[in-house]
């Protein structure tokens, strides 16, 4: 009688995708497939073998490929041949979490009819008839086999509460994704506010002072804070508003400077709305959160007219 080996295989890492998976080995020779799933811990153990090399594939119903495939050559030996295979966790980020029923018994089922399979040729002996080692190492190990697929069928059966931590990983999973995509696009949705504040104050302050009889320097003054102001664009709202606060004073003082020399200057719709604008900015101040920053930037288009893509027309 051909001498038979046994594959002892250890998924370890990620437990949760360990017990969902499903173990195929493939005689290399005769090209018999067997499958099987393993325990809960990730453990499986498939006796009664040929010899020879066997291609092993470990396969998950949520991924598209493989977790694991390899040759092993199985040798002729009464140990099992041990082989361990890790699960990578971070196949599963970001994965759909899968309907797992409550007890999933083919794994117990499996190692039950294999011992039973086993311990088929050693029945039937006479009173008196020898036992062979080959006989006994069979009753022994099926005897093992039974004893730990009961282990596994009270850790399968036995209730456990309602505490369901793959839900409750993927939950805190999805909460961090969340997280960090709302910290990302309000983020953006800033910076882009910033850039629109920053062009509308530039292209009113070229309209307003353009045609006005003003000092070089006090012209150039006011381009080069508003310069500042744009490249400041992804800086902490501290810092940006207080930017702004400051190129908001300086248009004061510009249209103060032009109302010297012409005090018509005052009465054009064009300055008492950027005069509003500017006034807004001075009294709200330097924002220390994003969201007050972007609630000043709605009260400033409010009081202007509402209106804050006017300038991309002209």
């Amino acid at each position: 009688m051909a001498t038979k080996s046994a594959f002892q295989i250890n998924l370890n890492g990620f437990t949760s995708a360990a017990r969902e998976a499903t173990v195929k080995l493939v005689n290399q020779s005769t090209g018999k497939t067997i499958e099987r799933k393993p325990f809960l811990d990730g453990t499986l153990l498939v006796r009664d073998l040929d010899p020879g090399d066997y291609e092993v594939e470990v396969r998950h119903p949520n991924l598209t490929q493989p977790i694991d495939r390899r040759r092993i050559k199985l040798f002729p030996q009464p140990r099992p041949t041990v082989i361990s295979i890790p699960i990578p966790e971070k196949l599963f980020v970001d994965n759909p979490i899968r309907d797992i029923p409550d007890a999933n018994l083919a794994p117990v089922q499996q190692a039950v009819t294999t011992a039973r399979d086993q311990l088929g040729p050693v029945m039937g002996k006479s009173p008196g008839e020898m036992i062979k080692a080959t006989d006994w190492n069979t009753l022994v190990d099926s005897v093992s086999d039974m004893a730990g697929a009961v282990l596994e069928l009270t850790n399968v059966v036995s209730p456990h509460g309602h505490d369901h931590p793959e839900i409750a990983e993927k939950i805190a999973e999805v909460q961090e994704n969340l997280r960090r995509f709302a910290e990302a696009y309000g983020q953006s949705l800033l910076e882009i506010r910033r850039e629109l504040e920053a062009q509308k104050l530039q292209n009113k302050t070229e309209d307003v002072f353009s045609g006005v009889d003003l000092d070089p320097d006090i012209k150039q003054n006011l381009r080069d804070h508003l310069d500042d102001l744009k490249s400041a664009v992804q800086e902490t709202s501290p810092v940006f508003t207080g930017k702004l606060t400051q190129v908001a004073r300086n248009i004061q003082e510009t249209v103060q400077a032009a109302a010297q020399k012409n005090p018509a200057v005052l009465d054009k719709p064009e300055v008492k709305e950027l005069l509003i604008v500017a006034e807004h900015y001075t009294t709200a101040g330097r924002q220390v959160k994003g969201e007050s920053e972007l609630i000043s930037y709605r009260a400033a288009t409010s009081k202007s007219g509402g209106k804050n893509f006017e300038f991309i027309k002209k």
